[in-house]
């Protein structure tokens, strides 16, 4: 009787668990595996003219040379507050550079297993023959490089800028708070025949966090409280930034390269539109993904619509008679 009993439970307690895990990858909130969105700092690069002649380049390493920690109050956190994988999101910078136009990428990373996997290679082709008896070829030589790509993410800032807002009335409250990080990358382009350094470049981002919380609290009775608090908080991922930082840094080399004269534009025309735009960036002006100067006062509403703020009106001197000042205000 014990026996059967047994035998129920562990029954019972396997459809219980078949159960919960269907409800875990059923759930609406579970989301499928899906291939990462372009950035906007990856659309700019994507759509830069070709060049004159694609240029074979290798990167042995990109790391993460800042040493710093994710930022915790709570407990000692060793993890790092940026990706290790700064050498991966740069392959692919470099290969999505003008629709895959610009760059041969030359394998470094890997260059060991590479290296040994030829030999394997060369090994068997040197020991056995073709179905048909004949010797077997010989590998291609490897692709080299004539610039090597160099630099590393070298700064996150945590906490540049920090702050919030609260308030309360009869047992309603509200707060929100934010802060952001910055993190910078360095890239420099090296000419591999006399170890020139070519031109160095420097991109930063920041990396925005904010936090909301609402809180209700009323006496029902003198000896009953009623409390219920809500809350949320949205953290822009930290590998997205350092991607976004990375695809910048890249854009602004293929464009200070193009300045300086190290490489040109196949087309000389849309080279110069490219420039154009590249230098609107680079002192800061407003611009939109194609490159058009958005006016810094040009806002939206939730809805879309463009909203431009009107111009603020300021006293000008109309006229000076000795020490009397007379003031007219523009309609």
């Amino acid at each position: 009787m014990l026996f059967k009993k047994l035998i129920i439970v562990s029954l019972c307690v396997l459809l219980s668990a078949g159960c919960v895990n269907r409800r875990v990858y059923e759930n609406a909130q579970v989301e499928e595996a899906n291939v990462t969105d372009r950035t906007q700092a990856g659309t700019i690069l994507a759509k830069m003219p070709p060049p004159a002649q694609k240029i074979a380049v290798v990167v042995y390493g990109f790391e993460d040379l800042t040493g710093q920690f994710k930022n915790n109050t709570k407990y000692t956190d060793y993890s790092s507050a940026v990706t290790k994988g700064g050498h991966s999101i740069l392959i692919k910078a470099l290969l999505d550079s003008g629709d895959k136009r610009w760059f041969t990428v030359a394998e470094r990373g890997g260059l060991k297993n590479l290296l040994q996997e030829r030999q394997i290679i060369k090994l068997m082709r040197s020991e056995y023959s073709a179905p048909d008896g004949k010797k077997l070829p010989n590998l291609p030589p490897l692709i080299y490089g004539g610039i090597m790509i160099e630099g590393g993410i070298i700064s996150y800032d945590s906490n540049i800028s920090t702050g919030g807002a609260g308030a309360i009335y009869l047992g309603v409250s509200g707060s929100t708070q934010y802060r952001k990080d910055l993190v910078t990358v360095y890239l420099r382009a090296v000419n591999v025949q006399n170890s020139k350094v070519l031109l160095s470049v420097t991109s930063s981002k920041t990396i925005y966090s904010t936090v909301f919380d609402a809180n209700f609290l009323k006496y029902i009775t003198f000896d009953k409280l009623f409390q219920a608090e809500t809350g949320f908080s949205l953290n822009e991922p930290v590998q997205l930034g350092v991607r976004q930082t990375i695809e910048t840094a890249v854009y602004s080399m293929i464009m200070e390269g193009a300045i300086d004269k190290i490489w040109n534009f196949k087309n000389p025309v849309a080279g110069n539109k490219a420039i154009k735009k590249y230098l609107k960036r680079r002192d800061r002006k407003w611009l939109d993904t194609d490159g058009k100067v958005l006016p810094k006062w040009t806002l939206t509403d939730p809805f879309g619509k463009k909203i431009k703020k009107k111009p603020i009106k300021r006293p000008t001197i109309k006229s000076i008679k000795f020490s009397t000042i007379q003031t007219s205000f523009n309609n």
